[in-house]
């Protein structure tokens, strides 16, 4: 189940990449970070392996000021693994079920990363997304809402797991 979840991230992260644009605005004085504070639950709780222990509570928020500085302090850890796909910096915690997407440097939103927790608590599996986006609001606002459409699979995935 682990590696049908992690797929499933990998594969709205690639779709993501796939949809870059082109032009770039200039950025906004101030940062502009969102974060979906009510994670969408799930009914039914999917079968895992019992290595994946499930968290105790909802993941936190960034730590960081901007994407920049998460980019910088990210490529400074030994457990991730960071891959560049199609000028998008992908970059997966340890556990396989954080990722970390950092816009390329052409792309409206630049800079910007969108941060996806894939978690597991007692009312079921959750997935919670933080943006921390450095341009203008328009571009920003617009980087969310492909992101929350990107993860409109990853829902609808996790909920024909638990289908009986």
């Amino acid at each position: 189940m682990r590696i049908l979840f992690i797929g499933v991230l990998v594969f709205s992260v690639l779709s993501a990449c796939s949809s870059a644009s082109a032009s770039t605005p200039s950025p906004t004085d101030a940062p502009v970070s969102r974060s979906a504070d009510t994670p969408t639950p799930f009914m039914a709780t999917p079968e895992l392996s019992s290595t994946i222990a499930p968290l105790p509570e909802q993941p936190g928020g960034l730590e960081y000021s901007s994407a920049a500085e998460a980019l910088a302090d990210l490529k400074s850890r030994d457990d991730v693994s960071i891959e560049v796909l199609q000028g998008w910096t992908i970059v997966t915690e340890a556990d396989g079920l954080t990722t970390w997407s950092f816009t390329p440097p052409n792309h409206p939103a630049f800079p910007a990363v969108a941060k996806r927790v894939l978690y597991r608590d007692q009312d079921g599996w959750h997935l919670k997304m933080d943006i921390l986006c450095d341009a203008e609001t328009a571009a920003c606002d617009q980087f969310v809402s492909y992101f929350e459409a990107l993860n409109e699979p990853i829902y609808q995935f996790i909920e024909q797991q638990q289908k009986p």
